[in-house]
């Protein structure tokens, strides 16, 4: 059987361009015993992604040459050799942008049959919606009546954040771009406040929204001097969670920006973690049903930006590490 591909043609040289990609058909054998054949229903241009395809290692290690893109992916069993799995099981697992994929069963979660939305488990009930999760509750320790600031907030992973702060009986404060964006986390996802990226003194607009006593948790997305910005608006003790720094993936090692508010850490105590959210695999399920709890009853909204076919996906990551997408960037594979 043959399966569509999109892989890795070169290195990227600063920001990524259509041409760093190549697709290509394979030839996929017959699943063997233990295997299992999977057809990609729904596959994800993961912004994560960026950091690995320089051949770099960081939590993972760098991507080869010629290999598929990697990324978390919705898909349907075709065939199985597996003793835990049934043709049709509905899963979720790290197939990448490919149209097919031969799976172990390593690392797959059982989507349920009632879900009230098959493509979220690409997005909010996949790596964003979990990293926001575990990120907010036990890295940062949110508690009910503090104040969360967010970058990229109109981001799956900040706008996720935003309201379970709000679910957790807080307030969350975002940073966006765009009226769009900002009326969307303003009028349907609750946010208290956002704060537009370019405003003249970010951090200073930061410190009025926050009020007496300053944030006491940054959710950080971005980096460069947007966290420059939201550490001026932490109060004492405030904790800041380094989920990503987008600011800086096409950036060479040399030229990251970092931070030049280290002195505030003193005087205010501060606290700063970086996460990976495969430290909690063995709760996903539990944040998985929470999640999805919320989604069915209204409190909890999310944005999809859905292209057609494995072919769109490099123009469609480009363009979300441009800034250009409002929501999760997701290519429908197949139906």
């Amino acid at each position: 059987m043959t399966s569509a591909h999109v892989v890795l043609a070169r290195r990227p040289q600063g920001a990524p361009v259509p041409e760093d990609f190549r697709l290509e058909t394979r030839e996929l054998p017959a699943p063997r015993e233990g295997q299992l054949l999977v057809e990609v229903l729904f596959a994800t241009a993961n912004p994560g992604s960026r950091n690995r395809m320089g051949g770099d290692a960081s939590y993972a290690r760098g991507m080869r040459l010629g290999e598929t893109m990697e990324g978390p992916a919705v898909g349907r069993v075709l065939v199985s050799n597996h003793p835990e799995w049934r043709q049709g099981d509905l899963v979720t697992g790290a197939f990448g942008w490919a149209e097919r994929a031969l799976s172990s069963g390593r690392g797959l979660r059982r989507i349920p049959a009632r879900t009230p939305s098959l493509s979220a488990w690409a997005g909010i009930l996949n790596l964003p919606g979990l990293t926001a999760y575990f990120g907010l509750r036990d890295v940062a320790g949110f508690k009910p009546g503090e104040t969360l600031i967010v970058s990229s907030a109109a981001g799956p992973v900040g706008a996720t954040a935003g309201q379970i702060a709000r679910l957790m009986g807080g307030r969350a404060i975002g940073i966006a771009s765009g009226a769009e964006r900002k009326r969307w986390l303003l009028e349907e996802a609750g946010f208290a406040a956002v704060i537009d990226r370019s405003a003249p003194d970010l951090a200073d607009a930061l410190i009025a929204a926050a009020g007496e006593g300053g944030a006491q948790v940054y959710f950080d997305n971005v980096g460069g001097p947007v966290l420059d910005a939201a550490i001026r608006a932490l109060g004492q003790r405030g904790r800041i969670v380094v989920s990503g720094q987008i600011a800086d993936y096409n950036r060479p090692d040399g030229e990251r920006s970092g931070t030049r508010r280290v002195h505030e850490f003193i005087g205010k105590r501060l606290r700063m973690e970086g996460m990976v959210v495969f430290d909690y695999a063995e709760r996903f399920g539990e944040a998985e049903r929470e999640i999805e709890g919320w989604i069915a009853d209204g409190r909890l909204k999310f944005r999809e930006h859905i292209v057609d076919g494995l072919a769109a996906l490099p123009a469609l990551f480009c363009a979300q590490l441009r800034g250009e997408i409002f929501g999760r960037a997701l290519a429908k594979v197949a139906s």
